[in-house]
Order: structure tokens, then sequence, then C-alpha cells
């Protein structure tokens, strides 16, 4: 099973149109330079102060409250 809801995939979907799993070791290797130099991936929208997802936004406007928090 690959996870593809990580930074890499994001960065392989962006400049391949591929999941990272797909690519070839090149591509691959080029991926993680890309991820770990370029600013856009190291800091993205989804990592920033105060970013709420569109999940966060819809349980907060139902009154769920703490639902990641829910054992």
């Amino acid at each position: 099973m690959n996870n593809l809801n990580t930074t890499i995939d994001k960065v392989a979907m962006s400049e391949f149109d591929m999941h990272y799993y797909k690519l070839g070791d090149n591509e691959k290797q080029w991926c993680h330079d890309e991820m770990m130099n370029n600013p856009k991936w190291l800091a993205p929208f989804w990592k920033q102060e105060g970013y709420q997802s569109e999940t966060d936004k819809l349980c907060e406007e139902l009154g769920i409250l703490n639902y990641k928090n829910n054992n």
C-alpha cells in the first residue's frame, strides 16, 4: 500500500502527473531533491500557521468540536 497523501507524492503529481511509487529511480531522486531544496515544498500552504482544511471548516460549521481528538 502506498501513501498518496505525502509531500513527495504531491511533488510527483505536480511535476510528472504520476504518483511517486509509479516513478522510476531517476524521477524519484528528482522528486526528493525538489522536495528538499525548493521552498515551495518546504513551507507549503497546508503547513502554514492558521491553515484550516475544508474538513476542519465543515466540522466547525456543524459544531463538531475536537473531532481529531475523539478516540
